[in-house]
């Protein structure tokens, strides 16, 4: 799985409560919370006990106690409209099918304070029910750095909040399926600037989740040098089970030219190539062109009035010598 799209770190700052005219500014306000692992991938049994841990840091430069809280969230991807370059933002809130694991998890402890320097072990259990369904199963613990709660200087009180979670991304055993369709895979025939953007839309129609992967390749048209290539190191995006999901790969191209770029999007066992001839015309080399062609055109329409009149002319001559 990809780490990026795995690894989710949600930092929040509130100020709240500001009386009179002193303004908090966010950013002076820091957390020095650690959390590990930042993820976990683990295998349930229905009518089993499952046993974990993570732990909370109060790093060496710490110069403070770290209090904290502990709670337990759900995890899913907000739904991409296909609309703008969406990477599926992460929904801590919403229930679903898939993230019923959230009420199956019993924290050891709901809060605690880390001197600098140390670790705290947070151990939970998750209780899993003997009719769970199998298949993919999401939630997230998450640690609230409390220190600086109610907080005052002076006549203001400052509420900083900073939370991090940790996700765990559980298979319940049983069966499951693996399901994927490529609803677009889209490269562009014609730029206006140097800024290729390929698109496509993926869909998990399978109950686990997996990664979905992207390869793009761009060439000169006359040439097997590659201007932009990833396929050594494939770009991946975690797709959730029953979702969707639409993704924007980026290429700069030289500011002029024609182009070959190949797109290679993959998901399960299902798999979608296109192949696209790219021209490259800023708009004052169209502007350029238009002119050119105007004034080639005109040029043409001079030369034809020019003969007509001549051949009117000469048509007159004879008609007078005749006369």
């Amino acid at each position: 799985m990809g780490k990026i799209q795995k690894i989710l770190t949600i930092a929040v700052v509130a100020v709240c409560s500001v009386m009179g005219g002193v303004k908090a500014m966010a950013e002076d306000v820091k957390s020095t919370l650690m959390v590990s692992p930042p993820d976990q991938e683990i295998i349930l049994t229905p009518g089993e006990v499952y046993e974990g841990s993570l732990k909370v840091s109060n790093p060496n430069d710490a110069t403070t106690d770290l209090k904290y809280s502990v709670s337990v969230g759900a995890f899913s991807q907000k739904q991409s409209d296909g609309s703008k370059d969406d990477y599926g933002t992460v929904d801590t809130e919403t229930k679903t099918a898939y993230n019923q694991m959230m009420d199956w998890i019993e924290l050891g402890k709901e809060s605690g304070t880390v001197a600098p320097n140390t670790t705290d072990n947070i151990p939970f259990k998750i209780v899993v029910p003997s009719d769970a369904p199998a298949g993919g199963q999401y939630a997230t613990i998450l640690v609230r750095d409390d220190s600086k709660l109610g907080n005052t200087s002076g006549n203001v009180t400052i509420n900083s909040l900073t939370q991090i979670a940790s996700i765990i991304y559980a298979e319940v055993a049983g069966e499951t399926h693996e399901e994927g369709a490529i609803l677009e895979n889209n490269v562009p025939s014609f730029l206006l600037d140097n800024k290729l953007g390929t698109t496509s839309m993926v869909q998990n129609n399978g109950n686990v989740h997996t990664d979905a992967t992207y390869v793009l390749q761009v060439w000169p048209l006359f040439s097997d040098e590659e201007i932009c290539t990833n396929e050594e190191n494939p770009t991946t995006s975690l797709i959730m089970p029953e979702t969707s999901k639409y993704y924007v790969e980026n290429c700069n191209l030289p500011s002029m030219g024609i182009f070959r770029a190949k797109q290679t999007v993959k998901i399960f066992g299902e798999t979608s190539i296109v192949e696209k001839t790219i021209i490259v015309c800023p708009i004052w080399m169209l502007f350029l062109i238009f002119f050119i062609i105007a004034a080639i055109i005109i040029w043409v329409m001079m030369r034809v009035q020019g003969r007509k009149k001549s051949t009117r002319s000469e048509k007159s001559e004879k008609s007078e010598k005749k006369s």
